[in-house]
């Protein structure tokens, strides 16, 4: 019977890395406990007998000698193999959510590096928008011509001054 569950714990443990989960990667869980389960069957369950064996009592009397076990069928006999099933899990589950979390912090490193290189680019087109061309041929002058006290169409007395105009030649 032990051999028997052995045999199928490590067949499981065998299969169960072709398991995903929703994000596409191996479930850490079910391979955590398929593994518990197995080391809890080899070490637990000897750990387990060594106690058992040891509270075991013997009794001798005038003709005859009667020996009683504490072991009972069921769970029991299988605590080893429960114990590391669900130690396997649990530390299989606690591996998924760091390696969940280690993807979703790399996502959002290269998200704000895309962000930072699209501002980059975005400055440098302006940069070069803005910058007067290199056109040797184009020649800027600056005229500055008064203009005397006014009154515009609609009544408004506009004062003396002297406006900048500029020549592209």
């Amino acid at each position: 019977m032990k051999t028997s569950i052995l045999i199928l714990l490590a067949g499981l443990c065998s299969v169960l890395p072709a398991c995903s989960n929703s994000s596409g990667g191996v479930n850490k869980g079910l391979v955590g406990a398929g593994a518990g389960g197995l080391l809890g069957a080899l070490v637990g369950d000897h750990l387990l007998k060594s106690n058992n064996s040891s509270s075991s009592t013997t009794t001798g009397g005038g003709g005859g000698t009667t020996t009683s076990s504490s072991s009972s069928g069921g769970l029991s006999s299988h605590a080893g193999l429960i114990s590391g099933a669900v130690a396997g899990y649990a530390a299989g589950a606690i591996s998924d959510s760091m390696a969940q979390n280690e993807v979703r912090q790399k996502y959002l490193d290269g998200y704000n590096k895309g962000r930072s290189d699209a501002i980059k680019d975005l400055y440098w087109l302006k940069r070069d928008a803005e910058r007067p061309s290199g056109d040797g041929g184009i020649q800027r002058r600056y005229y500055e011509v008064p203009v005397p006290e006014h009154v515009t169409t609609d009544g408004v007395l506009v004062e003396p001054r002297k406006v900048v105009i500029e020549v592209v030649e």
